[in-house]
């Protein structure tokens, strides 16, 4: 290489040099100016509501032209009952199964989180995740959910756009480096204004984001929510105009004594919910059960769901029309009931074949259709004292939604929304209490957002300290018990054991070794003072507590901790399934590794927070401390196939490894680093250290 060719290289080298120190100094001013604006606490949090608000309004109207241009291109033009009933049968199973295809491949490639009905998913962002969801959710979930709506697929809009709006405000959150609280607030802004947009409804909205997406009804949660909300209809209004999504005609409470045939409606609607729950995840079961490729399962269901179209086509798409017409008292009660359990059916088994949608919408269908049903039975036989059917109807959308979400509150403020009729508030509010009762009590508990997430295992309610709690398995923990005796020792030489022993308890075993009771220090109290009116021949058996419960290698941690604390106990035996005990469990030994399991994981959190904003060169840092740098690096050539512990880090070259970026199969996964963990090819390390050490470690071959 000549003189000439060893100038040119050089130069090339600073140009480059030079373009990415321009580029660093544009990013640091960028990060600065966005906190100042973060500065200004309160202002910036209503400005980000206010951003997200708009923004989730826009999003949930481009959504309803994307469903609009894609039913365009499947059907025609025109209102989608109508069009199907003229389509040709091929068209009638082709065009689901066309439609069901395409989703299930589309999700399955880009977003598998995408599939379903959303919400259980930002629920779980909620609980597990402090709030972050990728912002590729917003184009996937939009695209996949336009198409399975307007292909034909028995499905809602409210679900995809609480996961788009929400996707969006996790991700204004993500850009300004939040903390986790204000993190979720961005996320419910998010969902609020989503629903609001969605259906003209900004009161419902923000109770919906607050009731079921937060559980948070705190100031500091519900304005921001509020404010979304209200941007997000503003839009919506701007773009569609102000209109009610129905408008029925004025119902009327007839008798007080109706309000006893609005109870029966609300216990009939949440054994239906129950019905309707089960159907759904059955549905899921069978298809997740059938190891076939996603493309041929979209393919038969949704020409299974074609099928049930050629003979009643209102189960497609949303179903606004149909319920219109319920609405109006224009339904017979033959067709009402049987599109009761068609549109369970048909949710369920759009559900199944991976398409991608609310079920918040089939809900509103389902109640009506039932209602509507109900309301001609009881107007035929009591027309003095009952309203007419679609008053029935009515009140069925709320209590089927109250049933099936357990959000009895966003339930009767969503209906008064959608329609803007006030005059049948009572019987929303009893039948939907009413039925959220009747389900929650058959499906023990669970809502149909929560038994999703249970199903793998999620405690929606715990949030994220219970499910990093149940990451604990006793048989990790539990100790070898010692401090055992036999039924007939005299409580003198019980006694003097028990001084001798530190362990809160005794265990009394049988000859084969299976547990018979367990002595407490509290349990032989009252014969320490008392010991003279003790008789001579107590023995251990006398003293025992024969009625404690045990826990097995399986009991999750949380009941352990449930029933030390209901039975007053330090620790607790652990048993085979013979009931031989196997050792025991102390409450601190919990304590201590769940502490050690919620730093790790919050620490997980923070960091990869943090590697997002380090810019993706082979090795880019940032200050966060004057000398001291975080820097995300490739793993060296020589580091590969060592574990950490060969590697020594600290010692070798003065940093610390604080997380491993895993990547595979373009997935990425953050882990905590442990000695033994070998690093590959494939992985990123988060260090930290002095500019100089992490050159060093750069710099190595």
């Amino acid at each position: 290489m000549d003189n000439h060719d060893i100038s040119l290289k050089t130069e090339k080298i600073g140009r480059l040099r030079r373009r990415l120190k321009r580029r660093r100094s544009r990013y640091v001013w960028f990060q600065n100016a966005l906190f100042k604006i973060k500065s200004f606490d309160q202002m910036f949090v209503i400005i980000m509501a206010m951003l997200i608000g708009v923004a989730a309004g826009g999003l949930a109207s481009l959504f309803r032209m994307l469903i609009d241009l894609f039913r365009l291109a499947f059907w025609g033009k025109g209102p989608l009952i109508d069009l199907v009933i003229a389509a040709p049968v091929y068209l009638q199973i082709g065009a689901p199964a066309v439609g069901g295809a395409l989703v299930a491949w589309f999700v399955h490639r880009f977003a598998p989180e995408a599939k379903g009905h959303g919400v259980p998913e930002v629920m779980n962002s909620v609980a597990t995740q402090n709030g972050f969801i990728r912002m590729r959710i917003v184009v996937v979930k939009a695209v996949a959910s336009a198409l399975s709506i307007a292909s034909g697929a028995s499905v809602g809009r409210e679900g995809p756009i609480v996961q788009v709006g929400s996707a969006f405000g996790s991700t204004i959150g993500q850009i300004f480096q939040v903390s986790a609280r204000r993190m979720k607030t961005f996320l419910g802004c998010g969902a609020a204004a989503g629903i609001a947009a969605t259906f003209n409804a900004p009161i419902a909205g923000a109770i919906f984001a607050s009731e079921v997406i937060l559980g948070d009804f705190s100031a500091a949660a519900i304005g921001p929510i509020i404010i979304a909300s209200v941007f997000g209809t503003v839009i919506s209004r701007a773009i569609y105009g102000d209109f009610p999504a129905f408008e029925p005609p004025t119902y009327l409470l007839q008798s007080p004594v109706e309000i006893i045939f609005y109870i029966v409606l609300g216990l009939l609607t949440g054994v239906v919910a129950w019905i309707f729950v089960r159907t759904l995840y059955k549905s899921e079961d069978i298809f997740d059960a059938w190891k076939a490729p996603v493309l041929l399962k979209g393919l038969l269901g949704g020409a299974l769901l074609g099928s049930i179209a050629i003979y009643l086509p209102h189960v497609l798409g949303v179903g606004y029309e149909t319920m219109e017409a319920v609405l109006g008292g224009n339904m017979l009660f033959g067709m009402a009931l049987l599109l009761v359990f068609a549109k369970i059916i048909a949710t369920s088994l759009s559900m199944g074949f991976g398409a991608s949608g609310g079920v918040f919408a089939p809900s509103l269908f389902i109640g009506s259709m039932l209602g509507g049903a109900v309301g001609i039975i009881f107007h035929s036989f009591f027309p003095e004292i009952t309203a007419p059917s679609g008053a029935y109807a009515l009140v069925g959308m709320a209590a089927m939604v109250a049933a099936t979400t357990h959000a009895p509150v966003t339930a009767v403020l969503i209906i008064f929304e959608l329609t803007t009729e006030y005059s049948v508030i009572l019987p929303l509010m009893i039948s939907s209490i009413i039925a959220m009762v009747l389900a929650s009590r058959l499906l023990k508990g669970s809502s149909i957002y929560t038994l999703k997430l249970e199903r793998r295992g999620i405690n929606i309610h715990g949030g994220a300290d219970l499910n990093v709690l149940d990451k604990i398995k006793i048989s990790t923990l539990k100790r070898r018990i010692v401090d055992t005796v036999r039924g007939d020792m005299p409580l003198e030489e019980l006694l003097e054991k028990m001084a001798k022993v530190t362990a809160p308890n005794i265990y009394v075993k049988t000859e084969s070794g299976a547990l018979k009771g367990i002595i407490t220090q509290s349990s032989v109290r009252r014969y320490l003072n008392h010991y003279e009116d003790v008789p001579k021949d107590v023995v251990a058996e006398d003293i025992m507590n024969a009625s404690v419960e045990v826990i097995t290698d399986a009991t999750p941690i949380h009941e352990a901790l449930r029933r030390m604390t209901e039975m007053d106990l330090e620790a607790l035996p652990v048993v085979d399934e013979n009931q031989l005990l196997t050792g025991e469990l102390d409450r601190n030994s919990i304590v201590n590794q769940y502490q050690d399991l919620l730093i790790q994981a919050d620490s997980a959190s923070a960091i990869a927070a943090s590697m997002k904003y380090i810019q993706k060169h082979f090795h880019e840092k940032t200050e966060v401390l004057p000398g001291f740098y975080l820097a995300r690096i490739n793993v060296p050539s020589m580091f590969i196939n060592q574990t950490l512990r060969a590697v020594n880090a600290r010692n070798a070259y003065g940093v610390d490894v604080l997380l491993v970026r895993r990547r595979h199969n373009k997935e990425s996964k953050n882990i905590i680093p442990t000695p033994d963990m070998a690093l590959t090819a494939n992985d990123q390390l988060l260090i930290f250290g002095e500019e100089k050490n992490i050159e060093k470690m750069c710099n190595t071959a």
